[in-house]
C-alpha cells in the first residue's frame, strides 16, 4: 500500500530556502513486486536500472530490510532505523528484501537552505546511509508531514520546511548521539550537567561536582569535555550567564544583585566573566536589547 503526495510550490515559496515536492509513505509485503503496481509512470524506477533524481530525498526505513547501491556507495544491506540521502544527480538504486519486504518513508525537497544545511551537518554523498536507530520523534515527523502534505491547507509550504528541517536536524542528533547510547560515561555526565543546573546560584567547584557524580576530577574533566565539547567549569560559566542575560532583560535587579544572585564573590568579577562571553559589559548589553 502507498500514500504518495506530489506538491507544487509557488515562487514565494522558494523564497523559505526549502521547498516540498513530494511526501510519502509506502507498505511493501513480502515477496510484492517493487515499485508496487500503480505507482507513478512518471516517478517510476526499476531496481534493475536505478535512477538520478532532480531534488533531494531523504528514504527512512521503519520496518523490513533490502539493498542499496550509489555511485558513490557499493551495494549495502539496509534494515530498519536506517535513513538514506538521495542527493540531486547521483545515480542510485534501492528495493526491499523479497523475504521481508519493508515499511518505508521520505520527503523530497529542494532549496537553498536546504543544501546548506545539510552541507552544514556534513552529509554529502560520499556516505548516504546513517544508522539512526528506529526513532518514534523521526516516525512522527514523517507522519506529520505526510498529514500537512495530504491536507495542503494555506501555508503548507511553509509548515513543511519545517519539518524537513526537524527531520534532518533528528538524523543529525541520532548520528553524533550514538557512539554515546550505550556509554556509561554519559550516566555521570547527565548527573553533572543537572547538579550544575540545580547549583545555579551558588559558587561550586568542579571538584565538587567530581565527587557528587562518583569520579575522579582528571576523569571528570576528560569525558565532561568529551560529551559536551565544553570543559565542566565552562560550562558552568556559560549556564550563568544565560541565567544572567535573562535577569538583565527580564528584571530590574541591578549587576550587583545579579551578580551575588548567581554566587560570584563581587560585581566585578562578574561584570569581567559576562564582558569576556558576551563581549559587552552587563549594563551595556541591557541598553543593547531593551527598546523604548
Amino acid at each position: 500500500m502507498a500514500t504518495i503526495k506530489y506538491l507544487l510550490a509557488h515562487e514565494t515559496d522558494f523564497q523559505l530556502g526549502i521547498v516540498t515536492k513530494t511526501v510519502g509513505q509506502q507498505y511493501i509485503e513480502a515477496s510484492s513486486p517493487y515499485p508496487p503496481v500503480g505507482h507513478p509512470k512518471d516517478h517510476l524506477f526499476s531496481p534493475e536500472g536505478g535512477r538520478i533524481l532532480q531534488d533531494t530525498h531523504i528514504l527512512y526505513i521503519i520496518k523490513g530490510s533490502g539493498w542499496f547501491t550509489s555511485s558513490h556507495q557499493a551495494t549495502t544491506h539496509i534494515s530498519a532505523g536506517d535513513a538514506i540521502i538521495l542527493f540531486p544527480g547521483e545515480w542510485h538504486s534501492y528495493a526491499p528484501d523479497p523475504r521481508t519486504g519493508w515499511t518505508e518513508a521520505w520527503v523530497g525537497f529542494t532549496g537553498e537552505f536546504a543544501e546548506k544545511m545539510l552541507a552544514r551537518y556534513g552529509f554529502d554523498v560520499s556516505n548516504p546511509i546513517y544508522n539512526v536507530g528506529v526513532s518514534n520523534k523521526l516516525c512522527i515527523a514523517f507522519e506529520h508531514a505526510y498529514d500537512v502534505a495530504e491536507k495542503q491547507l494555506p501555508a503548507y509550504q511553509q509548515q513543511l520546511a519545517g519539518y524537513i528541517g526537524l527531520i534532518i536536524s533528528i538524523i543529525y542528533a541520532k548520528r553524533q548521539q550514538r557512539p554515546y547510547q550505550n556509554n556509561p560515561n554519559m550516566n555521570h555526565i547527565n548527573l553533572a550537567m543537572k547538579f550544575m543546573r540545580q547549583n545555579l546560584y551558588h559558587n561550586i567547584s568542579m571538584e565538587d561536582v567530581a565527587v557528587e557524580v562518583g569520579m575522579g576530577y582528571t576523569r571528570f574533566r576528560k569525558v565532561f569535555k568529551e560529551c559536551t565539547g565544553f570543559p565542566p567549569n565552562q560550562y558552568f560559566l556559560r549556564l550563568k550567564m544565560e541565567r544572567a542575560k535573562e535577569c538583565l532583560l527580564g528584571s530590574a535587579l541591578s549587576c550587583k544583585e545579579i551578580a551575588f544572585e548567581l554566587g560570584f564573590d563581587s560585581e566585578s568579577y562578574f561584570v569581567k566573566v559576562f564582558r569576556a562571553h558576551e563581549g559587552l559589559s552587563p549594563l551595556a548589553f541591557r541598553k543593547a536589547h531593551t527598546f523604548t
